[in-house]
């Protein structure tokens, strides 16, 4: 086994997961995203943390999500789960509590979490696939089960993001 692949899976472990939620908190970077992009030949991009509440267990959640700018005040996370059959566990908590918070850029802000839909989401969702083409195959794996749901994300003082 390369040492890539030994990588990725420690990385999808849940000590994997905490070291890099702690790298992206504490040094703006992830080393498992950064792997990733590597191994399937895509641009790195500087993730975020989302901390959201978990709907059964009302504890906090902590998940590291590439993110995409909105064209507005808002970034949206796309809940692809690689297109399996149902949606992230984080998904589903933003679903029932849509405030959250989160990691970007090493500062931490609180958001409120929408799900797009009709028009938004549709020209969201090519601007997305625009810059990483492997959603459309996630989307293409979930077809007829599900759709690939995508939540923008807005400070909950109103601010842009780095403003």
């Amino acid at each position: 086994m390369k040492g890539t692949e030994l990588a990725v899976k420690f990385a999808v472990t849940p000590t994997g997961a905490a070291v890099d939620c702690f790298c992206v908190r504490h040094f703006g970077h992830s080393p498992v995203s950064w792997l990733f992009a590597r191994s399937g030949g895509v641009a790195y991009n500087r993730p975020l943390v989302l901390v959201a509440v978990g709907r059964r267990t009302g504890r906090e959640r902590s998940v590291v999500l590439p993110f995409f700018p909105t064209g507005g005040r808002g970034i949206a996370v796309v809940g692809s789960r690689g297109g399996a059959p149902t949606d992230p566990y984080w998904a589903r908590n933003l679903r029932a509590h849509p405030e959250a918070h989160v990691s970007l850029r090493r500062r931490e802000y609180r958001v409120r979490a929408r799900l797009a839909e009709g028009e938004e989401r549709s020209r969201l969702w090519k601007e997305i696939v625009e810059r990483a083409p492997v959603y459309a195959e996630y989307q293409e794996r979930a077809k007829g089960r599900r759709e690939i749901p995508v939540f923008v994300l807005e400070r909950s003082d109103g601010q842009p993001f780095g403003g």
